[in-house]
């Protein structure tokens, strides 16, 4: 099915602001426990000590409730979707969890932290190279000397596995929706299209979603120019030592020591 035809029989609403109460159910789950056994086994590589962190990015905040409960640290999640939020409040009722509604570009903690992580596409949502930029240098502020940034990313080496469009079902009972994707190699930009039927309504609601893929070593560069160092650069898949050109990788950055 065309993209064109499904929008054209939809309802649009903003990024997340419907997906919200599905979200974990349908997608946040699922990604959540590969990002938590990643981590955990990278960090213990890596000997990560740290005493305070933020998630950016957080969405319905099931990493920072497991920062906070598990590491037993306080932890701010950060998000600009004030719907997923509503949705992490309820997630982190028993957890160290401050939440705040930020852009990561003018992300502004109450106070610096040990380590700040970004999951789940979350740098991939920034369009630009100066969006990017910009959001390194917030996160570089943030950060105590020393501190570590921990965040995967989406490349541009085949993201949907060589297609070029690609549909697949979400979630189940009353909280399905469909992924409608495609893949622009030239722009390096994957359009999102999220199609959620409700139970109680002949009309479906549509949200347009957009991210651009990155290579790890432009973005490499970027962050030794906003004054990181590069630890590793890990395959998302395997989490051996990145080589040739994985979809997805999990990159491991410090903020220099003064």
């Amino acid at each position: 099915m065309a993209i064109e035809f499904i929008a054209s029989q939809r309802h649009f609403a903003r990024p997340y602001s419907e997906l919200a109460p599905a979200y974990d159910a349908a997608l946040g789950i699922s990604n959540f426990i590969g990002t938590r056994a990643a981590f955990e086994r990278l960090v213990r590589q890596y000997d990560i000590r740290f005493r305070s962190a933020a998630d950016v990015g957080c969405g319905t905040g099931l990493f920072a409730s497991y920062l906070s409960e598990c590491w037993g640290v306080p932890v701010f999640g950060v998000d600009r979707s004030p719907e997923m939020l509503a949705v992490a409040t309820r997630n982190c009722v028993s957890s160290n969890v401050c939440l705040l509604l930020q852009d990561i570009r003018r992300l502004r903690l109450p106070c610096p932290v040990d380590l700040i992580t970004a999951n789940f596409d979350t740098m991939n949502h920034l369009l630009t190279e100066f969006d990017l930029r910009l959001a390194f240098r917030r996160i570089w502020e943030n950060l105590r000397p020393g501190g570590h940034f921990i965040f995967d990313l989406m490349t541009p080496c085949q993201p949907l596995a060589g297609a070029q469009t690609y549909t697949r079902r979400l979630g189940s009972g009353s909280r399905k929706a469909a992924q409608h994707i495609r893949w622009n190699p030239w722009q390096r930009i994957l359009s999102i299209f999220v199609v959620m039927d409700s139970p109680s309504s002949k009309v479906s609601t549509l949200e347009a979603h957009r991210e651009r893929a990155y290579s790890p070593a432009e973005v490499g560069r970027w962050l030794m120019d906003g004054g990181f160092l590069i630890r590793a650069v890990h395959d998302a898949v395997t989490l051996r030592i990145a080589t040739g050109c994985p979809q997805r990788v999990i990159v491991i950055a410090r903020k220099k020591r003064v």
